[in-house]
């Protein structure tokens, strides 16, 4: 059962709570998204769209809400530089993220905001999260978890330990302007972030779901497109940021060899077969107890007979 935060002291005024959307043709999204920030129970709150370049109606459909939304638009520079642009924007004592094909519950900002005022020790908290296919149905995984804190979710988010969405993340507002989204990377670009909010400061974990993270196939394209290009990139990105001192080298084989499983499975999803195999015989010589799971040799032989 979730462990309910000790309230605020009565008479204390909400906190402003600043929600950042970034978004670059995803308009079809973002009005479910907006509504779900407008219709929470907290209603201190900031809501700043950052249009990444979108050239379908999404200016259109931010401008439908009024003033109650703040509309920056930029050039298209990926989703760390809109993410860091609201950062720069935003004036809230807490700080929240939301993909634009996300929303919330509409206890969401409550839930987490109450962490933060409750318990001052805590940097960031984020809650588990519902799935939501294309054609509207809402499930989790079934997971019973417990609400808990810790000072190591960042190595349990970077060795996949950790069930974590950037949408179910609140950080106190200092914290998170400390440091920015990488502009090199679009996947994997919110495990580098976090993984430094964790690195310095203690971290909450609620288990009760209060975001509904949207699966569908435009954002799977984007994503096969991501992984191609960048492949590994994203390890060299944390092992070797100067930030740590090389405190994180210890994870860099494990690390490596669990990047190349995800690369498999998302290609495998994909129906890229040949380019999966590579990264799962890559994760083979690295960590093959780790590769050597039923599961994945099933996909490696059903992986030659896949067509697009």
């Amino acid at each position: 059962m979730t462990q309910n935060p000790r309230p605020p002291l009565t008479g204390s005024p909400p906190p402003l709570v600043s929600i950042i959307i970034p978004t670059y043709n995803y308009g079809r999204y973002l009005t479910k998204s907006l509504r779900s920030c407008l219709e929470q129970t907290h209603r201190n709150l900031e809501i700043i769209v950052v249009d990444d370049g979108s050239v379908d109606d999404t200016k259109e459909i931010v401008r439908s809400f009024g003033d109650r939304v703040v509309y920056l638009f930029q050039q298209n520079q990926g989703v760390s530089a809109a993410r860091n642009t609201g950062l720069h924007r935003a004036s809230g004592e807490f700080i929240a993220f939301l993909d634009a094909d996300d929303y919330l519950m509409e206890d969401s900002i409550a839930v987490r905001a109450e962490v933060l005022m409750s318990r001052p020790e805590i940097g960031i908290v984020f809650t588990d999260t519902y799935s939501c296919d294309e054609k509207g149905n809402v499930y989790h995984d079934g997971t019973e978890r417990k609400d808990r804190a810790s000072d190591r979710f960042y190595e349990d988010l970077l060795l996949r330990h950790l069930r974590f969405q950037t949408s179910a993340a609140m950080i106190r507002a200092p914290l998170a302007k400390r440091f920015t989204f990488p502009g090199h990377l679009s996947n994997g670009e919110d495990i580098v972030y976090f993984s430094k909010v964790f690195f310095t400061s203690r971290g909450y974990f609620v288990a009760k779901p209060t975001v509904v993270n949207l699966h569908h196939s435009d954002s799977l394209r984007h994503d096969v497109d991501e992984i191609i290009r960048q492949g590994t990139a994203f390890v060299t990105a944390v092992i070797d940021d100067p930030f740590y001192e090389g405190a994180l080298e210890y994870m860099r084989k494990e690390l490596t060899a669990k990047r190349h499983l995800e690369l498999f499975r998302r290609l495998y999803r994909s129906r890229e077969g040949t380019l999966a195999r590579q990264h799962f015989l890559k994760a083979l010589s690295l960590r093959p107890a780790s590769a050597l799971n039923p599961t994945y040799l099933s996909k490696v032989v059903k992986s030659f007979f896949l067509r697009k």
